[in-house]
């Protein structure tokens, strides 16, 4: 019996980072069974990424709203019809044995499957998680796999488990944990197997640096959500690494490091620069 995927890619107001995109579910070892982009509601034109869209064949959906990359990704598994969903996010690429790998997987009895990558750009910059199977004592740490461009799932899954839409941030986290609390076979790839944009000039980490320290608690959403699943140590540590991250790119630095220290405590907001030095000595690869 035939595997299908359906692979979902949710864009906004990235044409050129799409069509990177696009070319590297082009040049898969293994074709998925559909391709489906949600736009959410970009402000830009797409139209010079229209040839390679109809090329491969793609659903472009434009959201008339903009309502966010988990609304749109839930959106995508609603109007998907294979059997397993791969995400792709725009500014990221998948490299050529990527649905190869993870339809090995689901055959092999996967219910859903994360993995390691590398920097694009920079590829010895690799980020592998060691662990077979998605683990408690990873998820405490954090994100030790990977961003939503290495997940993928079965839609059944997804359908009955969808992507919380009121979290600003960690929503691949938040997904991690909670399929790993309902004990489906989640498997992780020990393989660097897509490309990942650290610090996209529009991203995540770049807006960060441009808050204000009262403004970070819509970010605390995931950790507060699982604050029993984390335990005070390992909660107080998620929230003051939220308060410090990359804080050397931050303007008033004391401010952020006193906000970290009345949310999450003096000791965790002291680890923290301990364990960045600790990183700095052993030349530590770059994490998400």
């Amino acid at each position: 019996m035939s595997l299908k995927i359906s692979v979902v890619i949710t864009t906004y107001n990235r044409p050129d980072c799409l069509l990177e995109a696009l070319e590297g579910v082009k040049n898969q070892i293994c074709s998925p069974h559909e391709i489906i982009i949600i736009d959410d509601n970009s402000s830009c034109s797409y139209d010079s990424v229209m040839p390679a869209i109809n090329s491969l064949n793609a659903k472009y959906c434009r959201q008339n709203v903009s309502c966010g990359a988990n609304k749109a990704r839930n959106l995508g598994v609603e109007y998907a019809c294979g059997d397993v969903v791969a995400f792709l996010d725009d500014d990221d690429i998948w490299l050529p044995e990527y649905l190869t790998i993870l339809s090995e997987q689901f055959r092999a009895g996967a219910d859903a499957c994360v993995s390691g990558f590398k920097q694009l750009g920079k590829e010895d910059v690799v980020v592998v998680n060691k662990d077979t199977s998605v683990t408690k004592s990873s998820l405490l740490r954090g994100n030790t796999y990977c961003g939503m461009s290495g997940f993928s799932a079965k839609r059944e899954l997804l359908l009955k488990n969808t992507f919380d839409e009121s979290l600003n941030n960690g929503q691949d986290w938040d997904m991690y944990v909670r399929l790993f609390q309902l004990g489906v076979t989640f498997v992780n790839v020990p393989n660097p197997i897509f490309l990942y944009r650290f610090q996209n000039e529009d991203g995540i980490g770049a807006k960060v640096r441009k808050m204000k320290p009262e403004q970070i608690d819509k970010r605390l959403g995931s950790a507060y959500k699982h604050k029993e699943f984390l335990g005070e140590y390992w909660f107080k540590k998620r929230v003051s690494e939220q308060f410090l991250f990359s804080l050397k790119h931050k303007n008033n630095k004391p401010s952020w490091i006193i906000y970290s220290i009345k949310k999450a405590g003096l000791i965790a907001t002291g680890m923290f620069f301990v364990r960045a030095f600790n990183r700095k000595l052993t030349k530590r690869p770059m994490s998400i």
